[in-house]
């Protein structure tokens, strides 16, 4: 942490490693489903954000969240290989076709409208029990000295 004179913040390296440690646990050619990831990753999330919670990280830690819900599709596209189970997926969930064709291997096509369809941010945190950093309460006020 960064300590200035009336807040603190996280040093981006900081950030680096966090992020170095997820792609480490979302590999894409790891084979194993969205549930056991995300089962390792929450203890390394919740540790980040609590370690840094003093800080004021809020605009941070929302960064952070939005790569790993990224990251999180992208492993799910991956792993449904044709754009015919997200097509289906998107059926399941009630819109209608045609829907466009996107790579599945692409790291760019999981940030696509179709894939926030398909696996929205609250499928993430209600059914597979994402950690949401967003929701912790960050930041202190560091008092001025002499005043009193």
């Amino acid at each position: 942490m960064v300590i200035h004179t009336k807040y603190t913040r996280i040093q981006e390296k900081k950030v680096v490693k966090l992020k170095q440690k997820v792609k480490a646990l979302t590999k894409r050619n790891r084979g194993a489903g969205l549930a056991v990831i995300i089962r390792e990753l929450n203890p390394v999330l919740r540790g980040f954000a609590n370690y840094f919670r003093v800080a004021n990280c809020a605009r941070v830690l929302k960064q952070v969240m939005s790569w790993v819900r990224r990251r999180l599709r992208c492993v799910q596209l991956k792993q449904w290989k044709k754009p015919s189970r997200l097509h289906r997926r998107l059926k399941q969930l009630g819109y209608r076709p045609p829907f466009k064709y996107i790579k599945m291997q692409s790291w760019r096509n999981a940030a696509s409208p179709l894939a926030h369809l398909a696996i929205p941010s609250a499928y993430l945190h209600d059914d597979l029990k994402l950690m949401d950093l967003t929701k912790i309460k960050t930041g202190i006020t560091v008092p001025e000295f002499g005043v009193s």
